[in-house]
């Protein structure tokens, strides 16, 4: 997925977030076919002109809305590591893993992964996320002497990854971000020593 970045004024940006926000509530109470552009409108309390100012439609919102979180994943889970340095998985904590942060702040949005009549597609969208991640960006030094640089292993990592995420979601978020973290880390440790991030 790729994001296409507009300028927009800070007002403009409040707006379309308000509108995303009003659109992810509304399919959390009622589901994605039952939701409109009229329902969207009222809730985030503007009028049609201004959502058109934006949005071609209702699908075009959706797209904006997957491809902002689809990007937001990725770039959450690397932005406090440098470029090129090797981090060993002993000295990370559980503030190491910002992305479990990013979920629980949206977890409006990631709620949408627990009902059936949600956005279409979005099932896939977490592990895909997480894998381009993996493929693009980390080289990982494994413990022993599997390839655990493979695609095939980094896709097991990654759906592995999305469903204890999504396995937390599911039970309400009863553990803090920071325990998720913890828990993650562990199973990394188990099979890479460290890893470095392109």
């Amino acid at each position: 997925m790729e994001e296409k970045k507009e300028n927009l004024s800070p007002q403009a940006e409040r707006t379309k977030r308000q509108f995303k926000q009003a659109f992810t509530e509304l399919i959390n109470e009622k589901g994605y076919s039952r939701v409109s552009v009229t329902d969207i409108v009222q809730h985030a309390q503007y009028n049609r002109a201004t959502f058109y100012l934006y949005y071609l439609d209702k699908a075009h919102i959706t797209e904006e809305l997957r491809q902002e979180m689809f990007q937001q994943i990725k770039c959450k889970s690397i932005e406090r590591y440098e470029p090129e340095k090797e981090i060993s998985t002993t000295s990370m904590d559980a503030d190491s893993f910002e992305l479990i942060t990013f979920i629980y702040d949206n977890r409006s949005f990631f709620n949408l992964y627990l009902i059936e009549d949600t956005i279409p597609g979005l099932y896939k969208d977490l592990p895909r996320a997480i894998f381009e991640l993996f493929e693009e960006k980390f080289t990982f030094t494994p413990v022993g002497e599997h390839d655990i640089n493979s695609s095939h292993f980094k896709l097991y990592m990654a759906h592995g990854t999305a469903g204890l995420i999504l396995d937390w979601a599911g039970n309400g978020y009863q553990k803090s971000p920071k325990e998720v973290a913890g828990e993650l880390i562990e199973i990394l440790r188990a099979i890479a020593a460290g890893f470095r991030v392109e």
